[in-house]
């Protein structure tokens, strides 16, 4: 949708498929700084600076909600409500950001995709994507290696690791959590940084 460095007049919002935000080094590996699904704003504080410091793409085939800058400083100067709820999406973001930095520096990859498979189940029902602890996943296993830093054939073995450990199954797309408990436990989850309790709490119950 827009390059790092670019500047942006708009807010995206995904409607329907999934994004991400995104940079490129030198060398032009890919790291994936989050995935952005149906619901989320892709870059709602660019109304501050119009020049975008990552880039930002969808994942899969998608339907994308172009807002004017001049819209949203709206919402924030004449509706109180609804800039509320845009500075918990901010804290959010920040939430999710820094929790992502330390499954990246801090746990072995096999923990990282059973944190990051943890937080997208939980992320996808609060967005009413799931049938109780199931989810379509488009995402390819390059995607999903680009958000933890580890290769493509890395990612693969690891997934392999989890089904191996019956944790999850992951076929055709669609990805199953067999053990909410014993996952959480296996990726050191914890979701509060989420801020998405009744998301979880409707999870526990289903399972």
């Amino acid at each position: 949708m827009i390059r790092e460095g670019n500047r942006t007049h708009h807010v995206y919002l995904v409607v329907k498929g999934w994004a991400c935000r995104y940079r490129t080094n030198s060398d032009g590996k890919i790291q994936i700084l989050n995935y952005q699904i149906p619901g989320d704003f892709c870059n709602l504080h660019t109304t501050l600076t119009q020049k975008i410091e990552y880039s930002i793409a969808t994942l899969v085939p998608s339907v994308i909600a172009y807002i004017p800058h001049g819209r949203i400083d709206d919402i924030y100067t004449h509706h109180s409500r609804l800039t509320r709820s845009f500075n918990w999406l901010a804290l959010n973001e920040i939430s999710i950001l820094q929790e992502w930095l330390l499954n990246v520096g801090s746990r072995p990859s096999h923990q990282r995709l059973a944190h990051l498979l943890c937080e997208i189940l939980i992320r996808a029902r609060a967005a009413g994507l799931t049938e109780d602890h199931r989810l379509h996943l488009p995402l390819t296993q390059t995607q999903l290696g680009e958000a933890m830093g580890i290769t493509q054939i890395h990612t693969n073995r690891v997934l392999k690791r989890l089904q191996a450990e019956r944790l999850i199954t992951f076929d055709d797309r669609m990805l199953t959590i067999t053990d909410w408990q014993g996952i959480k436990e296996y990726a050191d989850f914890d979701a509060r940084y989420l801020h998405l309790d009744n998301a979880e709490a409707s999870l526990v119950n289903d399972l």
